[in-house]
């Protein structure tokens, strides 16, 4: 019977899948255009997976061996179980690589079981608190179906006296994995990351954060300009719509893992920001929906249910209910941590700065006295609105050389807007 039955399971899910990959890419594509190497950034995911993106997450040795064992066991039996179970090949060497395969899995699910016995305040719960179980679920399954291929048990096992039993949980226990691994994968759950953490290292939004060289680590931190070339630009972001679409494709390959939550100074001084929940504000919008199913640490003083959005509709509403309000985007420092703290390489401080240019340049809606700052830096050209021709008025009595009468000089004193304190 599961001669039968495991390769139209496996088939099955893997139509499931590719529906839901083409539903998913849907929904990234809701954003504007954005020049990416299709083919090129693909060839590159393996250097940028194994190098670029493991450099960040060995900084927790834990997780890096955890996550070894388990993303390198799942991918290689995977493969294998398809070729083995799917298409029948009666290979007793790939059938014991595929034993290997499950075995580190299974290891690796027991190191995430044990991660979250109880889990940190930072990993989100909810349904990844049933992750280690799937995991456990896919490895023990494929296991032991794959016992009789690689000659441990008899052939037809499962097909004498009770072993109808035994092959019916069998498959009930697969179906459970696989639904985790293949369907989830792409309709939404916490495996989603691996098959969009894939396709953002392939057409990240900046490229020059991947290394050339093993161990060398790329820095990229400067804003990235508006492009107002573009038909109907926009001065910065309104709507999730208006991101561009490998920005969506980076939100949703977020692994809810709270490195970037730990790290935050914002959050850490009690401000109404937290980097994790952003970003997972940011694909309730692209998807719609509301934030009543985020189960991480809210933002302080904010309480988990009271934000919604839509691709389409405004991020901060000036009426009604946002998808994040201002003072969230308002309270980032940009010091960049989260992004450098983050093992799926998500550029969270580029989304908060094209949603702020929004608030600014199209509202005029700045904390504070920051719209008074504006307009002094326009009127005055420095912050204070002091009269620029009173810049040299507290060296009036010093007989200080000018950079103007000397044209060059071996040391220069600049002391910018202080001249007027």
């Amino acid at each position: 019977m599961l001669e039968t039955l495991l390769p139209l399971l496996l088939f099955t899910a893997l139509a499931l899948a590719a529906l839901g990959a083409v539903r998913r890419v849907r929904l990234w594509r809701q954003g504007r255009p954005s020049s990416v190497p299709v083919l090129k950034g693909l060839l590159r995911v393996p250097r940028r997976y194994l190098v670029d993106l493991h450099h960040v997450v060995e900084r927790d040795k834990y997780i890096s061996h955890t996550h070894v064992a388990t993303a390198g066991g799942f991918v290689l039996a995977a493969l294998l179980a398809i070729v083995v179970h799917g298409f029948g090949l009666d290979s007793a060497i790939l059938a014991w690589v595929l034993l290997v395969a499950t075995t580190s899995m299974f290891i690796g699910s027991l190191l995430v079981a044990w991660r979250r016995s109880p889990p940190p305040s930072r990993l989100s719960k909810g349904p990844w608190m049933r992750l280690p179980k799937s995991l456990m679920a896919f490895s023990i399954g494929m296991f032991v179906v794959t016992l009789p291929t690689a000659g441990v048990l008899p052939e037809g096992i499962f097909q004498q006296g009770l072993g109808w039993i035994a092959a019916l949980v069998l498959a009930a226990i697969i179906v459970w994995g696989l639904g985790e691994m293949f369907f989830g994968m792409t309709w939404g759950g916490p495996m989603k990351h691996a098959f969009a953490g894939a396709l953002h290292l392939a057409w990240h939004r900046r490229p020059e954060r991947f290394s050339s060289k093993a161990g060398v680590e790329h820095r990229s931190t400067g804003l990235k300009a508006l492009k107002l070339d573009e038909p109907d630009a926009k001065l910065g972001v309104e709507k999730p719509a208006d991101f561009t679409w490998n920005q969506l494709l980076g939100f949703d390959a977020c692994v809810q893992c709270g490195r970037c939550e730990a790290m935050c100074p914002a959050f850490a001084a009690g401000q109404p920001l937290n980097p994790k929940k952003l970003i997972q504000d940011m694909v309730v919008g692209m998807a719609g929906g509301s934030d009543a199913k985020y189960y991480g640490s809210p933002y302080p003083g904010k309480p988990v249910g009271e934000h919604a959005g839509s691709p389409f509709g405004p991020i901060v509403a000036r009426e009604g209910t946002s998808l994040v309000d201002a003072e969230t985007l308002w309270s980032c420092t940009t010091c960049r941590a989260c992004v450098e703290e983050c093992p799926m390489m998500i550029e969270h401080v580029d989304a908060i700065v094209d949603m702020r240019r929004f608030l600014t340049l199209e509202h005029g809606n700045t904390p504070n006295k920051g719209a008074e700052v504006l307009d002094n830096l326009i009127a005055t050209d420095n912050p204070g609105g002091f009269d620029p021709g009173s810049r040299l008025h507290w060296a009036a009595d010093l007989n200080l050389p000018l950079m103007a009468d000397k044209g060059e000089a071996d040391v220069l004193l600049w002391l910018g807007d202080g001249v007027f304190d």
